[in-house]
């Protein structure tokens, strides 16, 4: 599954990219990775699934890799 590509098929919330601008404009100043995964959630009125936490993983480390936030101990800081 290619999860930078959407289709007609697939809901929006399955998409990387988008997962990760809405993370980034839920992380302020800093924020525990549980607390961020709850605010997606309730943010996009959808339940948490492993499918779910695996997508918001995946666009978290994209975030990383980009240099956009910093880890350390599981709390999720804006650069």
């Amino acid at each position: 599954m290619d999860y930078f590509l959407t289709n007609k098929y697939q809901p929006l919330d399955e998409n990387v990219l988008f997962a990760s601008k809405i993370i980034l404009e839920l992380v302020n100043d800093k924020k525990h990775l549980d607390e961020l995964f709850a605010d997606y959630a309730k943010t996009r009125n959808i339940a948490l699934s492993l499918n779910m936490e695996r997508i918001l993983y995946l666009a978290i480390s994209f975030l990383y890799a980009l240099g956009r936030i910093r880890l350390n101990n599981n709390i999720v800081m804006r650069i």
